[in-house]
C-alpha cells in the first residue's frame, strides 16, 4: 500500500535540505576600528539619553517647551560627531552637574538643528 503524503512529506524534506545546504555563505573580516567606532558611538548616544533623563535637565526641557520625548529621539539622529560632541560637553561640566545656560542652551540648540535637518 501506498502513502501519497509520506511520500510527499519526503519529497519536500529532501528538497528543502537540499536548497538550504546549497545556498552560499559570505563572510567578511570586521576591522577593530570598525568595532570600536561603533560602541564608542553608542556609548556617547547613552551618555547623552542619560544626561536627557536627569529630573532637572527634564524640567528646564519643559521650560523652554521642547518636549522631552522627542528629544530622546532626536538623540537617535545624531551623527556619531554630533553625539560625541555633546558626550564630550556632558563629560567637560562639574562634578556637581552644574550646567551654565550657555551650555544647556548650546547642547538644545544642536538637538533642534538636527530636528530641522531631517
Amino acid at each position: 500500500m501506498k502513502f501519497p503524503s509520506r511520500n510527499f512529506a519526503a519529497a519536500l524534506l529532501a528538497v528543502c535540505l537540499i536548497t538550504t545546504l546549497s545556498a552560499p555563505t559570505y563572510a567578511g573580516i570586521i576591522g577593530t576600528q570598525e568595532t570600536l567606532a561603533e560602541q564608542s558611538t553608542q556609548a556617547n548616544r547613552d551618555k547623552v539619553r542619560d544626561f536627557l533623563n536627569r529630573a532637572d535637565v527634564e524640567k528646564k526641557l519643559q521650560a523652554m517647551d521642547v518636549p522631552a520625548a522627542e528629544a530622546r529621539i532626536r538623540v537617535d539622529a545624531l551623527t556619531p560627531a554630533e553625539a560625541a560632541t555633546l558626550a564630550q560637553r556632558i563629560d567637560s561640566q562639574p562634578a556637581g552637574g552644574a550646567l551654565s545656560g550657555t551650555d544647556f542652551v548650546i547642547i538644545l540648540l544642536v538637538a533642534i538643528l538636527v530636528a530641522l535637518i531631517l
